[in-house]
């Protein structure tokens, strides 16, 4: 409502602009105006016609003078140019004046198409706006923002906005085939709506818009994933692997092609895709944890011998030290005095502590360093002050080590209580 607002005001503003001319004050000053500029003007011409006599007048004195033998010629020519200067000079007002009058006339002239122009301003210019501006897109914005603002007051989604920004998303895509946001709003919706079908059909045409967005390839293969039952489909792996081609690091795709190599038990396959998955998902989430599950799973299946390397880890801030509770807190393994590359890494919050968590060679970085094969490591916990993954000034930490292989087979308290310089 508020821009609406704002949007007639500045009509209101444009059409003033306009009409202002025609208020009867203002009118009949220009009026005046003109009239005295046309009465100056009629004096000016009679005062030209008497400059123009003048000068033929000296004109023919001065060829009589000439021809009489009182002037040279070069006297003769000098003296007719000067009074050839003094004519220009004395025409140049009239002339001014004379274009003010015909401007003027042309002004009177051209009122009633200002008129016409002031009463077409309005409606064709909303008419315009509707079809070819952005009133879909504010509406569709204005709409997102509420529903946005419900969840962030943990308030239930009302149902009234999400069918009218259902509503205006089917709009915006008819009138905009080419808005690669429209259609993926709109697929999103689809499945919170549980229209599955729906959300596939608004992914395809988002493809059509941008055919190698690998995060929409795997939006799709996901959701066709869940089409077919949670049963692996050639389609589902098509844009899977598509989505894999275009963002080598996509956790979805890579986790979903695993799905698709242990359902035709190639199992060395689905542990490595989903090695590749764990190391670009979230070290905490559940979506590790089950991935970590697979993993273990798919070597057992495969014959390869399982590590059963694990360390317990207790982290805690003790007082007096303190940090946001936003703060991000990283915990990660490495070689004693080795290579600077953690083996595996953690990232929490510092709202998470005190916390226990387990490492195990499943979490491994790298499948080429393997916490197990490192005679000597270090942990490191460090709550990152200022947000960078780099330590700097300011930052709390705190480490164990060297740990040997004995000392890492019972738990193990890790306490952050320095800060660094």
């Amino acid at each position: 409502m508020s821009f609406w607002l704002v949007v007639s005001a500045f009509l209101v503003m444009a059409l003033s602009f306009l009409l202002y001319g025609f208020i009867p004050s203002v009118k009949r000053r220009r009026d005046q105006h003109a009239g005295s500029v046309a009465l100056a003007t009629g004096c000016d011409d009679q005062q030209q016609a008497l400059n123009v006599s003048l000068f033929r007048e000296q004109q023919r004195y001065l060829e009589v003078q000439r021809d009489a033998g009182e002037l040279v010629e070069a006297e003769y020519s000098e003296l007719l140019a000067d009074a050839q200067r003094r004519l220009l000079e004395d025409v140049k007002p009239n002339e001014n004046k004379r274009s003010t009058v015909v401007a003027g006339t042309a002004a009177q002239g051209g009122q009633g198409l200002l008129v016409v122009a002031a009463l077409l301003l309005l409606p064709v210019s909303l008419f315009l706006y509707q079809q070819l501006g952005a009133a879909s897109d504010m509406a569709i914005a204005d709409l997102l923002q509420q529903s946005q603002s419900q969840q962030a007051a943990g308030q239930q989604a009302d149902s009234a906005i999400a069918e009218k920004l259902h509503a205006a998303l089917k709009v915006g895509t008819h009138k905009s085939p080419d808005n690669l946001y429209y259609w993926v709003l709109l697929a999103r919706l689809e499945q919170e709506r549980n229209d599955l079908k729906a959300a596939a059909a608004a992914y395809q045409s988002a493809l059509v818009v941008a055919p190698d967005d690998g995060s929409i390839h795997a939006e799709l293969a996901q959701l066709l994933f869940s089409l077919a039952g949670n049963t692996p489909s050639e389609a589902m792996q098509n844009h899977a692997s598509k989505a894999l081609a275009a963002e080598p690091n996509n956790a979805s795709a890579l986790g979903l092609l695993g799905i698709a190599a242990f359902a035709q038990q190639d199992y060395r396959g689905a542990s490595t895709y989903w090695q590749a998955a764990l190391q670009n998902t979230a070290p905490m989430s559940k979506s590790a944890a089950a991935l970590r599950s697979g993993i273990s799973r798919a070597k057992a299946l495969s014959g390869e011998i399982a590590s059963t390397w694990s360390m317990n880890l207790n982290i805690s801030l003790p007082a007096p030290l303190a940090a946001p509770a936003d703060a991000t807190v990283f915990i990660y393994l490495r070689e004693w005095q080795g290579r600077p590359m953690p083996l595996v890494a953690q990232r929490v919050r510092v709202a998470d502590l005190p916390l226990s968590l387990q490492f195990d060679d499943t979490m491994a970085l790298s499948p080429e360093r393997l916490p197990s094969a490192i005679e000597q490591i270090e942990v490191v916990a460090r709550i990152a002050m200022s947000g960078n993954r780099q330590s700097s000034s300011g930052d709390l930490e705190g480490r164990l080590g060297p740990l040997s292989v004995e000392q890492i087979a019972q738990p193990l308290d890790l306490e952050i209580n320095s800060r660094l310089p």
